[in-house]
Protein backbone atom coordinates (compact mmCIF):
# COMPACT_ATOMS: atom_id res chain seq x y z
CA UNK A 1 0.00 0.00 0.00
CA UNK A 2 2.82 2.45 0.75
CA UNK A 3 4.08 2.21 -2.83
CA UNK A 4 0.57 2.73 -4.23
CA UNK A 5 -0.06 5.62 -1.83
CA UNK A 6 3.12 7.35 -3.01
CA UNK A 7 2.26 6.88 -6.69
CA UNK A 8 -1.24 8.21 -6.02
CA UNK A 9 0.17 11.32 -4.30
CA UNK A 10 2.33 12.01 -7.35
CA UNK A 11 -0.82 12.63 -9.36
CA UNK A 12 -1.63 15.70 -7.26
CA UNK A 13 -1.26 18.81 -9.46
CA UNK A 14 2.02 20.68 -9.11
CA UNK A 15 3.88 23.28 -11.16
CA UNK A 16 6.75 21.30 -12.66
CA UNK A 17 8.41 22.36 -15.91
CA UNK A 18 10.77 20.20 -17.94
CA UNK A 19 12.02 20.94 -21.45
CA UNK A 20 10.05 24.21 -21.12
CA UNK A 21 6.73 22.34 -20.81
CA UNK A 22 4.38 22.22 -17.82
CA UNK A 23 4.00 18.58 -16.76
CA UNK A 24 0.39 17.90 -15.81
CA UNK A 25 1.16 14.50 -14.24
CA UNK A 26 4.73 13.86 -13.10
CA UNK A 27 3.96 10.18 -12.50
CA UNK A 28 3.81 9.60 -16.26
CA UNK A 29 6.75 11.80 -17.29
CA UNK A 30 9.44 9.54 -18.89
CA UNK A 31 12.29 11.71 -17.57
CA UNK A 32 11.24 10.96 -13.99
CA UNK A 33 10.31 7.30 -14.44
CA UNK A 34 13.56 5.71 -13.31
CA UNK A 35 13.71 7.78 -10.12
CA UNK A 36 10.00 7.20 -9.42
CA UNK A 37 10.49 3.45 -9.77
CA UNK A 38 13.35 3.57 -7.25
CA UNK A 39 11.36 5.62 -4.73
CA UNK A 40 8.40 3.28 -5.17
CA UNK A 41 10.71 0.36 -4.40
CA UNK A 42 11.90 2.23 -1.29
CA UNK A 43 8.32 2.15 0.00
CA UNK A 44 7.72 -1.42 -1.11
CA UNK A 45 10.75 -2.68 0.83
CA UNK A 46 9.42 -1.03 3.96
CA UNK A 47 6.54 -3.49 3.83
CA UNK A 48 8.24 -6.54 2.33
CA UNK A 49 11.33 -6.45 4.61
CA UNK A 50 10.20 -4.80 7.86
CA UNK A 51 13.02 -6.44 9.83
CA UNK A 52 15.55 -4.34 7.88
CA UNK A 53 13.59 -1.22 7.05
CA UNK A 54 11.36 -0.52 10.06
CA UNK A 55 11.46 -0.03 13.82
CA UNK A 56 8.64 -0.14 16.35
CA UNK A 57 7.65 2.67 18.66
CA UNK A 58 4.50 2.79 20.78
CA UNK A 59 3.07 -0.18 18.92
CA UNK A 60 3.54 1.27 15.43
CA UNK A 61 6.16 0.58 12.76
CA UNK A 62 8.06 3.43 11.11
CA UNK A 63 10.76 3.55 8.46
CA UNK A 64 14.14 2.97 10.09
CA UNK A 65 15.56 6.14 8.53
CA UNK A 66 13.25 8.20 10.80
CA UNK A 67 14.72 6.61 13.94
CA UNK A 68 16.55 8.93 16.33
CA UNK A 69 19.37 6.54 17.31
CA UNK A 70 20.45 6.22 20.92
CA UNK A 71 22.90 3.32 20.60
CA UNK A 72 25.62 2.16 18.23
CA UNK A 73 23.46 -0.83 17.40
CA UNK A 74 20.72 1.50 16.19
CA UNK A 75 23.24 3.51 14.16
CA UNK A 76 24.42 0.26 12.58
CA UNK A 77 20.82 -0.68 11.75
CA UNK A 78 20.37 2.66 10.02
CA UNK A 79 23.63 2.20 8.12
CA UNK A 80 22.52 -1.20 6.83
CA UNK A 81 19.24 0.25 5.60
CA UNK A 82 21.01 3.23 3.99
CA UNK A 83 23.26 0.82 2.11
CA UNK A 84 20.38 -1.38 0.96
CA UNK A 85 18.49 1.69 -0.29
CA UNK A 86 21.58 3.10 -2.02
CA UNK A 87 22.17 -0.26 -3.70
CA UNK A 88 18.78 0.07 -5.44
CA UNK A 89 20.25 2.84 -7.60
CA UNK A 90 23.93 1.90 -7.22
CA UNK A 91 24.31 5.13 -5.23
CA UNK A 92 23.28 7.28 -8.20
CA UNK A 93 20.24 8.77 -6.45
CA UNK A 94 21.63 11.07 -3.79
CA UNK A 95 18.38 12.42 -2.39
CA UNK A 96 16.23 9.37 -1.66
CA UNK A 97 13.71 9.78 1.20
CA UNK A 98 16.10 8.44 3.85
CA UNK A 99 18.32 11.51 3.39
CA UNK A 100 15.87 14.02 4.86
CA UNK A 101 14.21 11.41 7.08
CA UNK A 102 17.45 11.25 9.03
CA UNK A 103 17.46 15.06 9.20
CA UNK A 104 13.91 15.24 10.55
CA UNK A 105 14.73 12.78 13.33
CA UNK A 106 17.70 14.92 14.38
CA UNK A 107 15.72 18.16 14.08
CA UNK A 108 12.89 16.83 16.25
CA UNK A 109 15.21 15.45 18.93
CA UNK A 110 17.15 18.72 19.13
CA UNK A 111 14.13 20.94 18.57
CA UNK A 112 14.91 22.83 21.79
CA UNK A 113 17.56 24.82 19.88
CA UNK A 114 14.80 26.35 17.73
CA UNK A 115 12.94 27.97 20.61
CA UNK A 116 9.75 29.96 20.13
CA UNK A 117 8.64 33.26 18.63
CA UNK A 118 5.77 35.69 18.88
CA UNK A 119 3.48 33.60 16.71
CA UNK A 120 4.69 30.02 17.06
CA UNK A 121 6.53 27.48 19.16
CA UNK A 122 9.17 26.47 16.62
CA UNK A 123 10.42 23.63 18.80
CA UNK A 124 6.96 22.10 19.00
CA UNK A 125 6.51 22.62 15.25
CA UNK A 126 9.62 20.55 14.51
CA UNK A 127 8.42 17.63 16.63
CA UNK A 128 4.92 17.70 15.15
CA UNK A 129 6.25 17.92 11.59
CA UNK A 130 8.56 14.96 12.16
CA UNK A 131 5.68 12.94 13.59
CA UNK A 132 3.43 13.79 10.66
CA UNK A 133 6.04 12.89 8.05
CA UNK A 134 6.91 9.53 9.58
CA UNK A 135 3.26 8.67 10.27
CA UNK A 136 2.22 9.50 6.71
CA UNK A 137 5.42 8.13 5.12
CA UNK A 138 5.99 11.35 3.21
CA UNK A 139 8.89 11.85 0.83
CA UNK A 140 10.51 15.09 1.95
CA UNK A 141 13.05 16.78 -0.31
CA UNK A 142 14.93 19.94 0.57
CA UNK A 143 16.18 23.26 -0.73
CA UNK A 144 19.10 24.92 1.04
CA UNK A 145 21.37 26.54 -1.57
CA UNK A 146 20.69 30.08 -2.72
CA UNK A 147 21.07 30.90 -6.43
CA UNK A 148 24.52 32.15 -7.36
CA UNK A 149 23.56 35.68 -8.38
CA UNK A 150 26.29 37.80 -6.80
CA UNK A 151 28.12 36.18 -3.90
CA UNK A 152 30.05 39.41 -3.39
CA UNK A 153 26.96 41.16 -2.04
CA UNK A 154 25.14 40.00 1.07
CA UNK A 155 21.59 38.74 0.54
CA UNK A 156 19.93 41.62 2.36
CA UNK A 157 21.48 44.16 -0.02
CA UNK A 158 20.82 42.40 -3.32
CA UNK A 159 18.23 43.86 -5.67
CA UNK A 160 17.48 40.55 -7.40
CA UNK A 161 14.36 39.18 -5.72
CA UNK A 162 15.36 35.60 -6.57
CA UNK A 163 18.72 35.64 -4.78
CA UNK A 164 17.23 33.55 -1.96
CA UNK A 165 13.92 32.98 -0.19
CA UNK A 166 12.68 35.85 1.95
CA UNK A 167 9.66 36.65 4.07
CA UNK A 168 7.79 39.55 2.47
CA UNK A 169 4.94 39.74 5.00
CA UNK A 170 3.44 37.98 7.99
CA UNK A 171 0.40 38.07 10.23
CA UNK A 172 -1.12 36.01 13.02
CA UNK A 173 -1.74 33.08 10.63
CA UNK A 174 1.63 32.72 8.95
CA UNK A 175 4.21 34.26 6.62
CA UNK A 176 4.38 34.81 2.89
CA UNK A 177 7.65 34.02 1.12
CA UNK A 178 9.09 34.97 -2.24
CA UNK A 179 12.33 34.03 -4.01
CA UNK A 180 14.21 30.94 -5.13
CA UNK A 181 16.51 28.06 -4.23
CA UNK A 182 18.71 26.20 -6.71
CA UNK A 183 19.67 22.54 -7.13
CA UNK A 184 16.54 21.19 -5.49
CA UNK A 185 17.19 17.55 -6.34
CA UNK A 186 14.28 15.11 -6.83
CA UNK A 187 11.87 17.83 -5.67
CA UNK A 188 9.45 17.30 -8.60
CA UNK A 189 8.58 13.83 -7.31
CA UNK A 190 8.65 14.59 -3.57
CA UNK A 191 5.67 15.29 -1.31
CA UNK A 192 7.14 18.08 0.79
CA UNK A 193 10.21 20.28 0.91
CA UNK A 194 12.29 21.34 3.89
CA UNK A 195 13.65 24.81 3.12
CA UNK A 196 16.51 26.32 5.11
CA UNK A 197 19.87 28.07 4.73
CA UNK A 198 23.41 26.89 5.07
CA UNK A 199 25.50 28.99 7.50
CA UNK A 200 26.66 32.36 6.23
CA UNK A 201 23.93 34.95 6.80
CA UNK A 202 24.90 38.19 8.53
CA UNK A 203 23.13 41.09 10.17
CA UNK A 204 20.84 42.66 7.59
CA UNK A 205 19.78 39.29 6.16
CA UNK A 206 16.90 38.83 8.61
CA UNK A 207 14.24 38.55 5.89
CA UNK A 208 16.10 35.51 4.51
CA UNK A 209 16.77 33.92 7.91
CA UNK A 210 14.06 31.27 7.64
CA UNK A 211 13.50 27.54 7.92
CA UNK A 212 10.15 26.02 7.00
CA UNK A 213 8.35 23.14 5.32
CA UNK A 214 6.08 23.41 2.31
CA UNK A 215 4.13 20.92 0.17
CA UNK A 216 5.41 20.61 -3.40
CA UNK A 217 1.80 21.15 -4.46
CA UNK A 218 1.41 24.46 -2.58
CA UNK A 219 0.10 27.40 -4.58
CA UNK A 220 2.97 29.53 -5.85
CA UNK A 221 5.65 26.81 -5.70
CA UNK A 222 7.21 26.33 -9.11
CA UNK A 223 9.92 23.81 -10.08
CA UNK A 224 11.84 24.46 -13.29
CA UNK A 225 13.93 21.37 -14.09
CA UNK A 226 17.26 21.18 -15.85
CA UNK A 227 17.49 19.40 -19.17
CA UNK A 228 17.02 15.62 -18.78
CA UNK A 229 20.11 13.44 -19.02
CA UNK A 230 18.33 10.23 -19.92
CA UNK A 231 18.02 9.22 -23.57
CA UNK A 232 14.52 8.59 -24.85
CA UNK A 233 14.51 6.25 -27.84
CA UNK A 234 17.51 4.25 -26.66
CA UNK A 235 17.32 1.03 -24.69
CA UNK A 236 19.39 -0.25 -21.77
CA UNK A 237 22.07 -1.68 -24.05
CA UNK A 238 22.76 1.85 -25.30
CA UNK A 239 22.47 3.59 -21.93
CA UNK A 240 22.51 1.01 -19.13
CA UNK A 241 22.36 3.42 -16.19
CA UNK A 242 21.55 6.96 -17.34
CA UNK A 243 18.17 5.76 -18.59
CA UNK A 244 17.39 4.38 -15.14
CA UNK A 245 18.66 6.87 -12.60
CA UNK A 246 18.67 10.43 -13.91
CA UNK A 247 18.07 12.38 -10.68
CA UNK A 248 16.38 15.57 -11.78
CA UNK A 249 17.67 18.85 -10.34
CA UNK A 250 15.34 21.83 -10.31
CA UNK A 251 15.32 25.57 -9.77
CA UNK A 252 12.64 26.22 -7.14
CA UNK A 253 10.67 29.46 -7.28
CA UNK A 254 8.36 30.82 -4.60
CA UNK A 255 5.81 33.28 -5.93
CA UNK A 256 4.21 34.72 -2.79
CA UNK A 257 3.72 31.36 -1.09
CA UNK A 258 1.83 31.35 2.21
CA UNK A 259 3.43 29.26 4.98
CA UNK A 260 1.31 28.69 8.12
CA UNK A 261 3.12 29.18 11.42
CA UNK A 262 2.76 25.45 12.14
CA UNK A 263 5.28 24.73 9.35
CA UNK A 264 7.86 27.36 10.35
CA UNK A 265 11.00 26.43 12.32
CA UNK A 266 13.09 29.63 12.07
CA UNK A 267 11.71 33.12 11.47
CA UNK A 268 13.88 36.17 10.81
CA UNK A 269 16.63 34.99 13.15
CA UNK A 270 20.11 35.08 11.61
CA UNK A 271 21.78 33.22 14.48
CA UNK A 272 19.28 30.36 14.46
CA UNK A 273 19.31 30.17 10.68
CA UNK A 274 23.10 29.86 10.66
CA UNK A 275 23.10 27.21 13.38
CA UNK A 276 20.07 25.25 12.10
CA UNK A 277 22.08 22.65 10.16
CA UNK A 278 24.70 22.07 12.85
CA UNK A 279 22.98 22.55 16.22
CA UNK A 280 20.13 20.23 15.27
CA UNK A 281 22.85 17.71 14.25
CA UNK A 282 21.29 17.37 10.82
CA UNK A 283 24.80 17.60 9.35
CA UNK A 284 25.92 14.52 11.28
CA UNK A 285 22.98 12.33 10.30
CA UNK A 286 22.73 13.52 6.68
CA UNK A 287 26.45 12.94 6.41
CA UNK A 288 26.19 9.41 7.76
CA UNK A 289 23.61 8.54 5.12
CA UNK A 290 25.64 10.33 2.45
CA UNK A 291 28.93 8.52 2.94
CA UNK A 292 27.14 5.15 3.03
CA UNK A 293 25.49 6.02 -0.28
CA UNK A 294 28.87 7.04 -1.65
CA UNK A 295 30.21 3.59 -0.84
CA UNK A 296 27.52 1.97 -3.01
CA UNK A 297 28.47 4.26 -5.88
CA UNK A 298 32.18 3.57 -5.54
CA UNK A 299 31.52 -0.18 -5.45
CA UNK A 300 29.80 0.02 -8.84
CA UNK A 301 32.64 1.98 -10.44
CA UNK A 302 35.22 -0.39 -9.01
CA UNK A 303 33.31 -3.40 -10.32
CA UNK A 304 33.04 -1.83 -13.77
CA UNK A 305 36.78 -1.09 -13.84
CA UNK A 306 37.69 -4.66 -12.83
CA UNK A 307 35.32 -6.09 -15.44
CA UNK A 308 36.82 -3.85 -18.13
CA UNK A 309 40.33 -4.96 -17.22
CA UNK A 310 39.40 -8.63 -17.24
CA UNK A 311 37.28 -8.65 -20.39
CA UNK A 312 39.60 -6.42 -22.42
CA UNK A 313 42.65 -8.51 -21.59
CA UNK A 314 44.30 -5.82 -19.45
CA UNK A 315 44.24 -7.52 -16.06
CA UNK A 316 47.76 -8.95 -16.23
CA UNK A 317 49.48 -5.57 -16.63
CA UNK A 318 51.05 -4.33 -13.39
CA UNK A 319 50.08 -0.70 -13.95
CA UNK A 320 46.45 -1.75 -14.42
CA UNK A 321 46.59 -3.83 -11.24
CA UNK A 322 47.91 -0.78 -9.42
CA UNK A 323 44.98 1.30 -10.67
CA UNK A 324 42.50 -1.36 -9.59
CA UNK A 325 44.24 -1.61 -6.22
CA UNK A 326 43.92 2.14 -5.87
CA UNK A 327 40.16 1.75 -6.30
CA UNK A 328 39.75 -1.21 -3.95
CA UNK A 329 41.83 0.48 -1.25
CA UNK A 330 39.69 3.61 -1.57
CA UNK A 331 36.64 1.45 -0.91
CA UNK A 332 38.20 0.25 2.33
CA UNK A 333 38.97 3.80 3.42
CA UNK A 334 35.31 4.74 2.94
CA UNK A 335 34.19 1.64 4.86
CA UNK A 336 36.64 2.46 7.62
CA UNK A 337 35.39 6.03 7.92
CA UNK A 338 31.77 4.85 8.12
CA UNK A 339 32.61 2.49 10.97
CA UNK A 340 34.75 5.13 12.68
CA UNK A 341 31.86 7.61 12.49
CA UNK A 342 29.74 5.09 14.37
CA UNK A 343 32.46 4.02 16.82
CA UNK A 344 33.28 7.64 17.75
CA UNK A 345 29.63 8.71 17.89
CA UNK A 346 28.69 10.89 20.86
CA UNK A 347 25.46 10.89 22.86
CA UNK A 348 23.91 14.32 23.23
CA UNK A 349 20.35 15.06 24.33
CA UNK A 350 19.50 11.35 24.03
CA UNK A 351 20.62 11.30 20.37
CA UNK A 352 23.71 9.38 19.25
CA UNK A 353 25.45 11.51 16.64
CA UNK A 354 27.95 9.94 14.21
CA UNK A 355 31.37 11.58 14.40
CA UNK A 356 31.38 14.67 12.22
CA UNK A 357 35.19 14.50 12.00
CA UNK A 358 35.10 11.11 10.26
CA UNK A 359 32.15 12.12 8.08
CA UNK A 360 33.65 15.40 6.90
CA UNK A 361 37.00 13.74 6.22
CA UNK A 362 35.32 11.43 3.70
CA UNK A 363 33.13 14.23 2.36
CA UNK A 364 36.33 16.10 1.51
CA UNK A 365 38.30 13.18 0.04
CA UNK A 366 35.56 11.12 -1.62
CA UNK A 367 35.00 13.51 -4.57
CA UNK A 368 38.71 13.24 -5.41
CA UNK A 369 38.60 9.46 -5.21
CA UNK A 370 35.44 9.37 -7.28
CA UNK A 371 37.02 11.59 -9.95
CA UNK A 372 40.03 9.29 -9.99
CA UNK A 373 37.79 6.23 -10.41
CA UNK A 374 36.13 7.90 -13.39
CA UNK A 375 39.56 8.61 -14.90
CA UNK A 376 40.61 4.98 -14.47
CA UNK A 377 37.46 3.77 -16.23
CA UNK A 378 38.20 6.20 -19.07
CA UNK A 379 41.78 4.95 -19.40
CA UNK A 380 40.70 1.30 -19.40
CA UNK A 381 37.96 1.91 -21.98
CA UNK A 382 39.94 4.41 -24.04
CA UNK A 383 38.69 4.87 -27.59
CA UNK A 384 36.67 1.67 -27.50
CA UNK A 385 33.75 3.32 -25.75
CA UNK A 386 33.59 6.09 -28.37
CA UNK A 387 32.68 3.79 -31.26
CA UNK A 388 29.92 1.58 -29.88
CA UNK A 389 27.09 0.96 -32.37
CA UNK A 390 23.36 1.47 -31.74
CA UNK A 391 21.54 -1.57 -30.33
CA UNK A 392 19.55 -1.77 -33.57
CA UNK A 393 22.69 -2.43 -35.58
CA UNK A 394 22.81 -5.90 -34.08
CA UNK A 395 19.40 -6.60 -35.57
CA UNK A 396 19.94 -5.39 -39.14
CA UNK A 397 22.23 -6.66 -41.90
CA UNK A 398 25.29 -5.42 -40.01
CA UNK A 399 24.53 -7.69 -37.06
CA UNK A 400 26.65 -10.68 -38.19
CA UNK A 401 29.60 -8.39 -38.92
CA UNK A 402 29.42 -6.69 -35.52
CA UNK A 403 28.96 -9.94 -33.62
CA UNK A 404 32.19 -11.21 -35.16
CA UNK A 405 34.20 -7.98 -35.19
CA UNK A 406 33.48 -6.79 -31.64
CA UNK A 407 33.85 -10.00 -29.67
CA UNK A 408 36.93 -11.52 -28.11
CA UNK A 409 37.61 -14.77 -26.27
CA UNK A 410 36.42 -13.24 -23.00
CA UNK A 411 33.19 -11.54 -24.01
CA UNK A 412 30.52 -11.50 -26.72
CA UNK A 413 30.01 -8.46 -28.94
CA UNK A 414 26.70 -7.50 -27.31
CA UNK A 415 28.07 -7.84 -23.78
CA UNK A 416 31.16 -5.87 -24.77
CA UNK A 417 28.98 -3.05 -26.08
CA UNK A 418 26.89 -3.10 -22.91
CA UNK A 419 30.03 -2.85 -20.75
CA UNK A 420 31.51 -0.03 -22.81
CA UNK A 421 28.20 1.84 -22.84
CA UNK A 422 28.02 1.49 -19.07
CA UNK A 423 31.55 2.89 -18.83
CA UNK A 424 30.51 5.78 -21.09
CA UNK A 425 27.40 6.54 -19.03
CA UNK A 426 29.52 6.69 -15.88
CA UNK A 427 32.55 8.54 -17.20
CA UNK A 428 31.80 10.38 -20.43
CA UNK A 429 28.10 11.05 -20.92
CA UNK A 430 26.28 14.02 -19.41
CA UNK A 431 24.87 11.71 -16.77
CA UNK A 432 28.33 10.71 -15.60
CA UNK A 433 29.63 14.27 -15.65
CA UNK A 434 26.67 15.45 -13.57
CA UNK A 435 27.38 12.68 -11.07
CA UNK A 436 30.99 13.83 -10.78
CA UNK A 437 30.05 17.48 -10.20
CA UNK A 438 27.35 16.39 -7.77
CA UNK A 439 29.83 14.41 -5.68
CA UNK A 440 32.18 17.37 -5.55
CA UNK A 441 29.64 19.89 -4.28
CA UNK A 442 26.59 18.12 -2.82
CA UNK A 443 28.02 18.30 0.72
CA UNK A 444 29.22 21.89 0.28
CA UNK A 445 32.27 23.72 -0.99
CA UNK A 446 35.22 21.30 -0.53
CA UNK A 447 37.50 24.19 0.45
CA UNK A 448 35.15 25.14 3.26
CA UNK A 449 34.74 21.50 4.29
CA UNK A 450 38.51 21.13 4.71
CA UNK A 451 38.90 24.49 6.46
CA UNK A 452 36.04 23.68 8.84
CA UNK A 453 37.51 20.23 9.51
CA UNK A 454 40.79 21.84 10.52
CA UNK A 455 39.10 24.49 12.66
CA UNK A 456 36.91 22.03 14.55
CA UNK A 457 39.32 19.12 14.78
CA UNK A 458 40.32 18.18 18.36
CA UNK A 459 44.02 18.98 18.36
CA UNK A 460 44.88 18.13 21.96
CA UNK A 461 46.31 14.69 21.20
CA UNK A 462 48.39 16.10 18.36
CA UNK A 463 50.04 18.63 20.64
CA UNK A 464 50.69 15.98 23.29
CA UNK A 465 53.08 14.30 20.85
CA UNK A 466 54.71 17.61 20.03
CA UNK A 467 55.05 18.49 23.71
CA UNK A 468 56.60 15.09 24.42
CA UNK A 469 59.28 15.45 21.78
CA UNK A 470 59.98 18.99 23.01
CA UNK A 471 60.37 17.60 26.53
CA UNK A 472 62.76 14.90 25.31
CA UNK A 473 64.82 17.58 23.56
CA UNK A 474 64.94 19.86 26.59
CA UNK A 475 65.78 16.93 28.87
CA UNK A 476 68.71 16.09 26.60
CA UNK A 477 70.16 19.53 27.25
CA UNK A 478 70.36 18.98 30.99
Amino acid sequence: MLKEDYLHRLKSPRQVYIDSKLISDVSTEPSFQGAIDSIAEFYQLQESQPELFTYEENGKNYHISTLAPKTREELARKRKSYKAIADLSFGMLGRTPDFINSALAAMATNSHVLGAGQYADFSSNAVKYYDRCRNENLFVGHGAINPQIDRGIQLGLQENKYCGVRSISHDSKGMTVRGAKMIVTLAPIADELLVFNMPGLISGDEDFALAFAVPVTASGVKLICRKPLNHNGYNLLDHPISNLFDESDAYMVFEDVFIPWSDVFVFRDVEKSNSFYDKTRIRNHNGHQGIVRGLAKAELLTGVAIELANKMGLGSFLNVQEQLGEMTSSLELVRGAILLAEEDATLENDLLNPSIHAIQAIRYHFPKWYHRMVNIIQSLSAGSMLAVPHHGDFENKNGPILKEALRNKNISAEDRCFLLNLAWDLSGDGFGQRQMVYEKYHAGDPIRIAAMHYSNYPKGELFKHLDNIKRIYHDSLC
